[in-house]
């Protein structure tokens, strides 16, 4: 299992990249965190925001097609995306998460 993690300023945005990763059976969970302010350097400039971050459970098989659907349906011209690898995970809920990701 890894999680990929993303944030972005809008509901709408969450709620797609959320919904099709689902849809397609891409992630098996994805935790919505909201109210977090962020503060960053964009065009020089410092800049706060409100954003929501997203943790999305999937498998490193999937990984590519994860990032994939997140810049496509991304309201950042740069999106931040990373990977954070799980050194030791539970084994029920891994199995879980390897019945419904990738699945029919």
């Amino acid at each position: 299992m890894i999680i990929i993690k993303t944030t972005t300023d809008s509901h709408k945005v969450m709620k797609m990249i959320a919904n099709t990763l689902l849809n397609e059976k891409l992630a098996a969970c994805v935790n919505m965190i909201p109210r977090m302010r962020s503060k960053y350097v964009m065009d020089g400039r410092i800049t706060e925001s409100r954003e929501v971050i997203l943790l999305i459970k999937t498998n490193e098989q999937f990984e590519d097609k994860v990032y994939g659907v997140i810049k496509d349906l991304h309201n950042y011209e740069i999106p931040e995306i990373s990977t954070l690898k799980t050194s030791k995970v539970d084994k029920d809920y891994e199995k879980w998460l390897n019945g419904f990701v990738g699945g029919k």
